[in-house]
């Protein structure tokens, strides 16, 4: 904001110098046009209306740089107008140098010491060499001694002017800095006084609060003491119910040990069942293995019956091959005549014994199928024995199972019947402290009762002083108003 403002003072001031430099050049022209009789010459005059406006022109490109070509356009411009223009021996053009002492009393409201010794350090050169190239026209306007003089009142002018620009400066400098102290003096105030408000305000809220608590407390404390008297009447009646508890306690614990020998017992009885279980389990798995080696057995004396009777059924065709070869033989005997007479007898023999062959094996063949029917029937029976044995397996297994599990659930049982044994004898001890803790509280409940009835002295008293605090909370809230109204007119 600050540099905004001294952004727009420089514009104001540039603005100021071309209006003061476009009225001089026109105003000296038109002077010396109508009352000098001036010629083409004297147009130069105008060469400082047209530097003026093309700077004016070019201001927003030339930026900070605008008021240094606004300083140099007077004393350059006017000295090239005082060495052309100037040919007669009219004293009108001695106001040049007023027009430089004026332009640079225009510069001090830049309050910069530079752009005023850039103006007279350029308007000493400017004229300077000028006058030493067309010495005519600066004397016709002063004598040397008149241009040192100029000079002198010119150099006391800069000194002036830098000091003035100096010393304001200063004086800026020191007023920004005494306002900045001062407002922030006043923030300082402010936030103080916002505090005190809202102090004054949290007060007088509190004291509302505290009296209304104060009420609430009185009344709250002799409703704990009816509540503390009747929680003493129900601590009483806690105590002997505890002590009835406490008396049950002991039969509790009897049955409670009871009940863990009985199981430990019971559990000991599922363990000798389960070796005996465990016992009968082998002695049916070697019986079963026993049934397994008798039917292989079985089968394999079925194949031998089979066998036996492949073999006698081999037997009755040899026998009626033997049969039919004794009658060729004897018939063949029988055509030989004398000569096979001994062969039929041997055909003869062997007739006899295959017909006892054959009658043998009639004998035997019965026999034989009554061994293969006996055999399958040993072989069916076994095998049956074999599938019970192995359901009776199959139920032992379950048995011994179920056996098991009711060990480990009995152990489980005994497990918990001894925790809660323990916990038994938690709760007991626990009950005894709780009985110890009744009466602390029985005792302490008395003593309340009596803190009881200070607190609602306390109360009664709390209550009076919450009032002043409220009287003072409005004070403070009107010290607050004043001051939030002396700082609105500041």
């Amino acid at each position: 904001m600050q540099l905004q403002s001294m952004r727009d003072e420089e514009k104001l001031i540039n603005k100021i110098l071309f209006l003061y430099i476009a009225a001089v050049g026109v105003s000296g022209w038109g002077f010396v046009m109508i009352f000098l009789n001036g010629g083409v010459r004297e147009c130069t005059f105008l060469l400082t209306v047209a530097a003026a406006a093309a700077t004016k022109l070019f201001e927003n490109a030339l930026g900070t740089r605008a008021k240094y070509v606004y300083a140099c356009i007077p004393p350059t411009l006017g000295a090239v107008t005082a060495a052309v223009s100037c040919t007669n021996a009219s004293a009108g053009y001695v106001c040049l140098t007023h027009y430089y002492f004026v332009a640079t009393l225009l510069l001090v409201p830049y309050y910069e010491q530079k752009l005023i010794k850039f103006s007279y350090v350029v308007t000493l050169i400017v004229n300077a060499g000028l006058m030493l190239l067309f010495p005519a026209g600066f004397l016709k306007l002063h004598s040397v001694i008149g241009w040192i003089f100029t000079a002198i009142v010119y150099t006391i002018l800069l000194a002036v002017c830098c000091f003035i620009s100096y010393r304001v400066t200063a004086l800026f400098g020191m007023v920004e800095k005494k306002e900045e102290a001062l407002k922030n003096v006043l923030d300082q105030v402010q936030a103080l006084s916002d505090e005190l408000y809202t102090a004054g305000a949290a007060l007088s809220s509190v004291s509302d609060n505290e009296s209304a608590s104060a009420q609430e407390l009185a009344s709250t404390s002799e409703e704990l003491v009816e509540r503390s008297n009747r929680l003493s009447l129900k601590t009483d009646e806690s105590m002997g119910n505890l002590s009835e508890l406490s008396e049950w306690e002991s039969v509790v614990a009897d049955n409670v040990e009871k009940v863990e020998k009985n199981s430990r017992d019971l559990l000991q009885r599922s363990k000798e069942n389960e070796s005996f279980l465990n016992d009968l389990h082998t002695m049916n798995g070697e019986v079963s293995r026993s049934m397994e080696t008798t039917n292989q057995m079985t089968q394999e004396l079925s194949e031998a019956v089979k066998e036996i009777g492949v073999t006698l059924n081999l037997i009755s065709d040899i026998s009626s091959s033997t049969n039919l070869l004794a009658l060729n033989a004897s018939i063949e005997a029988a055509r030989a005549g004398e000569a096979g007479r001994g062969f039929a007898v041997v055909a003869a023999e062997v007739g006899t014994l295959a017909g006892n062959t054959q009658e043998s094996l009639k004998v035997v063949q019965p026999v034989i199928e009554r061994v293969q029917q006996s055999v399958r029937q040993i072989t069916a029976q076994v095998e049956e024995n074999f599938e019970k044995m192995h359901t009776q397996n199959e139920y032992l297994s379950n048995v011994f199972q179920g056996m098991k599990d009711m060990g480990e659930l009995l152990h489980v049982s005994v497990d918990a019947v001894a925790t809660m044994g323990e916990a038994h004898s938690k709760q007991s001890e626990v009950i005894r402290r709780t009985i110890s803790i009744n009466q602390d509280i029985a005792e302490s409940i008395k003593s309340e009762n009596e803190h009881y009835n200070s607190i609602n002295q306390m109360a009664e008293s709390n209550a009076n002083d919450t009032t002043n605090i409220a009287v003072q909370a409005g004070s403070i809230n009107e010290m607050v108003d004043k001051m939030a109204a002396l700082l609105k007119q500041e």
